[in-house]
């Protein structure tokens, strides 16, 4: 493996067959990273045919691997510089080893500069969130073991999340996750990658929409998107625990990357799961439930940065609170909200309208925020309010907040929310409180400031 030399007696001679039935049979040249004994290219080379080549740390283990694979270096993965290796593979194997590394975000990461364009990357990994787990954390415990989740030589420890969040680090986009055994006893994840198709090479923008089922919302969103984006960006999709196909859906579109959360972590956590990877100028954060327009964000970045301490700028719609808010809009069909939208723009005399408190339906943030302001305040749980208290915190840091009256955006409005009424209007007054005794005030305006 790429850990501690001469580990425990068979730990090199593993097969993982869960692992070789996620190996493409059209693959043709394989790295396997911490191959031990090399058994798992062995057992590929005899279903397929194919180059497998290896890197392990123990020299035992390279010395029969060596018999069973085309090609073995013994090294430690933690300094390999994969250049070295001057070729390139379609297939990348990571079993049950990045847990060993001291940083394996920079590893993973490192070794797909000797990924074929189209190749994959197959992953497995433990589970430090297993119900076992969680249960003896209640009580206390965490106890190291000679094998499993909790193996003494593991360095570094992933969730579901976590995982997802560092394939995205790296340049990937999972296209499958596989608890297993199974669902309900989920030890390991085994992961599927490739990279994601990008449409700009140096994105400055990371478009962040949050979801939680409601698929048909979610689609029409990444698509007007798609089609009305011009401006260099890059799409980040994280799905609150989904259960109605939203999930396969992502998986399969290419041209985006997303994170799978487990649970519905609410609106803050949720996007801050998000806001932690966001590694260009700008960030976007979008409901699911919107529909963009034609040069929506290429007219936002202009206006936002026309003035250098305007940090939030939002956008106007049809369904949002205070003065973003456009009533009685005419349109009924796509067509005709493009033509309203295009009227707007070429009808706003004041591009940027200052307003102390911007709604995070649909917001453009200079990314500098996450250093001077922050991430999202989890304390407001599902949502509401948090908006309010970034937007304060913003003006107390000495940034500007405004709208954008040259940019108009449908806005289906609370989609989730509507279904629950009650609750939302329990959630609504609760999170006003929370805001109001964090902020010590005993009167606030709200939607008009």
């Amino acid at each position: 493996m790429g850990g501690a030399d001469g580990m425990r007696k068979g730990y090199h001679d593993l097969l993982r067959r869960e692992n070789l039935e996620l190996i493409l049979l059209t693959a043709k040249s394989l790295l396997d990273l911490g191959c031990g004994a090399g058994n798992l290219g062995k057992a590929l080379k005899l279903k397929q045919s194919c180059l497998v080549h290896g890197i392990e740390l123990s020299r035992d283990a390279v010395k029969i691997a060596e018999k069973n694979l085309d090609r073995v270096w013994c090294d430690n993965l933690n300094r390999f510089d994969p250049l070295f290796l001057k070729q390139k593979y379609d297939t990348l194997i990571f079993a049950d080893i990045l847990e060993h590394l001291i940083n394996p975000w920079d590893v993973l990461k490192k070794f797909c500069r000797v990924l074929a364009d189209n190749g994959s990357v197959i992953v497995s990994l433990p589970n430090v969130a297993h119900p076992w787990i969680i249960k003896n954390l209640q009580k206390d415990l965490f106890r190291y073991e000679p094998a499993g989740i909790l193996d003494i030589t593991h360095l570094r420890f992933f969730t579901q999340t976590s995982i997802f969040q560092m394939f995205y680090s790296a340049g990937l986009k999972i296209t499958n996750f596989r608890p297993y055994p199974s669902k309900e006893n989920p030890i390991q994840y085994h992961i599927t990658a490739t990279r994601a198709i990008s449409k700009h090479k140096d994105p400055q923008t990371t478009i962040l929409i949050l979801t939680h089922n409601g698929w048909e919302y979610t689609n029409q969103c990444l698509e007007s998107i798609k089609k009305n984006t011009s401006s260099s960006h890059k799409i980040l999709v994280v799905d609150n625990g989904s259960t109605d196909g939203t999930i396969e859906h992502l998986r399969k579109d290419k041209t985006l990357y997303h994170i799978e959360n487990y649970h519905n972590l609410g609106f803050a956590a949720g996007f801050n799961t998000g806001l932690m990877l966001v590694d260009t100028p700008y960030f976007v954060l979008c409901n699911s439930d919107v529909i963009v327009t034609r040069n929506w964000l290429s007219r936002l970045r202009h206006n936002i940065d026309s003035d250098k301490n305007l940090l939030i700028l939002g956008p106007r719609s049809n369904y949002v609170s205070g003065p973003q808010q456009i009533n009685n809009v005419p349109y009924t069909t796509s067509c005709a909200l493009e033509a309203f939208a295009q009227i707007q723009y070429d009808t706003t005399a004041i591009p940027i309208s200052y307003f102390p408190r911007i709604v995070f339906f649909c917001v453009l943030l200079k990314s500098i925020a996450l250093k001077t302001v922050g991430f999202l305040d989890e304390i407001f749980g599902m949502g509401n309010y948090e908006d309010d208290d970034y937007c304060l915190r913003s003006l107390k840091a000495g940034y500007k907040n405004a709208f954008d009256n040259s940019v108009f955006v449908h806005h289906h409005g609370s989609v989730s929310f509507k279904k629950k009424p009650e609750e939302y209007r329990a959630l609504l007054e609760g999170n006003k409180k929370k805001f109001m005794a964090k902020w010590n005030l005993t009167n606030y305006g709200g939607p008009n400031g």
